[in-house]
């Protein structure tokens, strides 16, 4: 039930409201965060290609050039975990014939 005073009180409110543009949603723009994603992404693309190098390294500094994935990486790990006496050795480093042997390395 609506009566006289309703709808004037109504018009009163419209006409005040009028008077205020309503703002408009203005989308804000991902130029931060895309950049952010960027750099985070080469960051992380530089970060694995020093690692596998890193790895790379430190079996072929042991005489498991030809090792699989894995066999290196257990090198490396050792490597860091102070087992081998030095991590690079330009001479052929330390020889690990298990685990060169597993890696699939034929020769050593």
């Amino acid at each position: 039930m609506t009566d006289d005073r309703d709808l004037q009180l109504k018009q009163v409110f419209d006409e005040r409201l009028s008077r205020f543009d309503a703002p408009t949603r203005r989308r804000r723009s991902h130029v931060w965060r895309r950049l952010a994603v960027g750099v985070a992404t080469v960051s992380l693309i530089f970060a694995g290609a020093a690692f596998a190098t890193d790895v790379n390294t430190v079996a072929a500094a042991n005489g498991a050039e030809c090792a699989h994935a894995f066999a290196k990486l257990e090198l490396w790990v050792r490597s860091h975990a102070g087992e081998l006496a030095v991590r690079h050795q330009p001479d052929g480093g330390e020889h690990h014939p298990n685990i060169i042997a597993d890696g699939g390395c034929q020769g050593h």
